[in-house]
């Protein structure tokens, strides 16, 4: 092959009114760029969707007072199509929150995790599955699964924005500190790094894994590596001179990083470095490696393609302004982006797909004779090495398959987007597991694989025997719910909601805490708090008393379960009911009230109390404190913040009226006023 030493023809270039913040990732024929405003402290985040082909803008959706953190491809096998999953953070603590949510290639919403918190570190995606840090928990998405099943893992420390590195059902999870956690996705602390570092000093950069190694880039210009298993120190060397990295990539033995003064090709054995590419600003993207050349983006303006082995010069190209994230390579070009908005597509840069290519067509026949012999001679293994030096990945997975290799199957199956094979190959693993003498956690870790991928598949009754297994193996809980309405449910009155929780699995649930999450009905946050712990093969019969807020004959309600099994791990199960409400005659409608979103016609109606407008009340309430601020609040006044709604504008409301109606108004404005002496309670 011809090695190119011009830059790739240009395609087409856009140009946005914002500064690209993030990465960019494709879905379809689209490309997803986060942007934000110029300006040291922006606080309205944005997407903005591109063609890939030409460059055309196609949707835009604006975040207020939030930042995109990141973001990352999804593809649903069910729908046979792409999503983005984003994760926003709050810019301002008082005014914004943060989301986890998905967008389809049309700029609709796909998918929202419905708890808000204030910050999501970047997620990643795996085996179906969303693994994303938020604060000091880990949470563990299925949204795919029906209910938005999840997991919330408790940290030791605050978790960076930059996403866990995965592996192998372990997250290892960059931290706003100089330390770095392993947590196993059941919720197990493997270990946690720790050195004694300055407040600047964090270890806030995704980790790269390479054999059993793992390696940490510092903010002070330090790179790390430790033992995946033990997290123990391998070594350490400096490398930025006490400045920030870059995000690090592993290649082939060696770990490329930028610096502030260029990049360095390092060996993952010692440390040593093998080469160093200069430049006059700083290289703070992760280089892209593509065959035999690296390319690299600086803040200088260049993005630079380097042989890969000694780092040489073989073009450059310049853009607009400096460049902070990295080139992505797509279907139809080679893309890069500057900090002040401009969008470049060169063309693909053309090299080998496959260690077939090259070689003489009898060399290929030989081969693949060599394959065909060896299946014969029922050695399937050596023979699905060769399919896969030659490319053929059917020929290989079916050969891995034979010779019940089902793991490296499943691997190439992925690849051909064969996921019903995948998940089939996945479950034969976790059944060849079950059968060996290992720990229940390595046979519940397959069968979980294997749940995962039967979800992706759309095989619902294989999920829930992959499911069964998980729970077997780890002893835990296996919860399902009905609900049934004690009469008619009528809108803007009091109804009682029975529901049946039922424990069909191998452990206890402990703490279980049933309540509704949904702006269409309110009430009772009500916990079962006369439940300490549902034993398997058990019944819980409670209620709920709710009020419905719309009408119709298919009214969508979330009901959530919350429990903690036997290792202390917070559960969340949600699960979403269908029910008929019939209107009220007579009624006021709900858009005649101040805000109809969240049913505040109550407030609106109610007399002043004390000279008090209660809806004002409530709005500076949610204006000015946040969720865990007014959550401190309620804890000061001597309630229970379980009693309230986890939703920021309805659990003011709830507090307005429940003090209102207790002449407690008082005891609230004394707190507002000493926490927000400047407002005008």
């Amino acid at each position: 092959m011809t090695i190119e030493t011009t830059p790739p023809a240009l395609i087409w270039t856009a140009v946005l009114d914002q500064n690209v913040a993030l990465p960019l990732v494709v879905i379809g024929k689209t490309v997803i760029i986060a942007a934000r405003p110029s300006g040291s402290t922006p606080e309205h985040g944005s997407l903005h969707a591109i063609s890939l082909s030409d460059g055309r803008l196609r949707w835009q959706h604006t975040f207020e007072y939030a930042l995109v953190s990141g973001m990352q491809a999804y593809r649903l096998n069910a729908e046979q199509k792409e999503i983005v999953v984003v994760a926003v953070s709050s810019s301002n603590f008082l005014k914004g929150e943060g989301a986890i949510l998905a967008f389809d290639e049309t700029g609709a919403i796909f998918w929202r995790w419905p708890d808000a918190g204030q910050h999501y570190a970047a997620p990643v995606v795996v085996d179906r599955q969303i693994v994303i840090a938020g604060g000091k928990d880990l949470l563990i998405i299925s949204p795919e699964q029906e209910g938005d099943d999840a997991e919330r893992i408790p940290l030791p420390a605050t978790a960076a924005l930059s996403a866990p590195a995965v592996h192998d059902g372990v997250a290892y999870v960059p931290c706003r500190g100089p330390e770095l956690l392993a947590v196993s996705l059941a919720g197990e602390m493997r270990w946690h790094f720790h050195y004694s570092g300055s407040k600047r000093d964090w270890l806030d950069k995704t980790p790269v894994l390479a054999a059993d190694s793992i390696f940490a880039a510092s903010s002070l210009g330090m790179l790390y590596a430790l033992e995946r298993e033990s997290g123990n120190l391998q070594w350490k060397t400096a490398v930025g001179e006490n400045r920030p990295l870059g995000q690090p990539v592993i290649h082939d033995g060696r770990l490329y990083v930028g610096h502030h003064d260029g990049l360095d090709a390092l060996d993952t054995r010692n440390g040593r470095t093998l080469w160093t590419f200069s430049t006059p600003r700083p290289v703070s993207a992760a280089p892209l490696v593509i065959h035999d050349t690296i390319y690299v983006t600086d803040e200088n303006h260049f993005l630079h393609a380097l042989d890969l082995e000694t780092g040489a010069v073989r073009w450059q190209y310049e853009l607009e302004r400096r460049i902070e994230t990295p080139p992505l390579l797509t279907e139809l070009a080679l893309l890069i982006a500057d900090h002040g908005g401009h969008i470049a597509a060169l063309e693909r840069p053309s090299f080998p797909k496959t260690a077939a290519d090259g070689l003489p067509e009898t060399t290929i026949a030989e081969k693949r004779a060599v394959a065909q012999a060896l299946l014969a001679q029922n050695q399937p293994l050596q023979a699905a090495d060769i399919w896969l030096e030659l490319g053929d990945l059917a020929q290989s997975a079916s050969a891995y398959e034979a010779g019940k290799s089902w793991q490296k199957a499943a691997d190439l199956w992925q690849k051909l987007d064969r996921y019903g094979k995948r998940a089939k190959a996945l479950a034969r693993h976790a059944e060849a597991v079950s059968q060996k003498d290992v720990a229940g956690e390595k046979k519940a870790a397959a069968w979980q694989q294997a749940a995962r991928a039967f979800a992706e598949s759309g095989e619902k009754e294989a999920r829930l025997k992959a499911e069964r297994e998980i729970a077997r193996y780890r002893q835990q809980a296996l919860l399902s719910v009905g609900i049934a309405p004690e009469a008619d449910m009528i809108l803007n009155a009091w109804s009682r909601l029975n529901f049946t929780v039922h424990n069909t699995g191998f452990g206890a649930a402990r703490r279980l805490h049933v309540s509704l999450k949904d702006d269409r009905f309110e009430g009772q946050t009500a916990h079962t708090q006369t439940i300490i712990t549902l034993q398997p093969d058990r019944n819980y019969t409670h209620w709920l008393d709710v009020i419905p807020r719309a009408y119709g004959s298919d009214v969508p309600m979330q009901l959530v379960i919350e429990y903690v099994d036997k290792a202390n791990n917070i559960h969340t199960l949600e699960r979403t009911f269908y029910l008929e409400v019939k209107p009220e005659t007579g009624m006021l409608s709900l858009s005649s009230s101040p805000d109809s979103s969240t049913g505040t016609q109550e407030l609106a109606e109610l007399p002043q109390v004390d000279g008090r407008n209660l809806y004002d009340l409530r709005e500076k309430l949610t204006e000015y404190f946040s969720k865990d601020e007014l959550t401190d609040i309620i804890f000061e006044l001597g309630l229970r913040a379980g009693d309230f709604s986890e939703r920021l504008s309805t659990m003011a409301r709830e507090l307005v009226i429940g003090l209102a109606e207790n002449g407690r108004l008082d005891d609230l404005i004394a707190i507002c006023q000493e926490r927000r002496p400047k407002v005008a309670w």
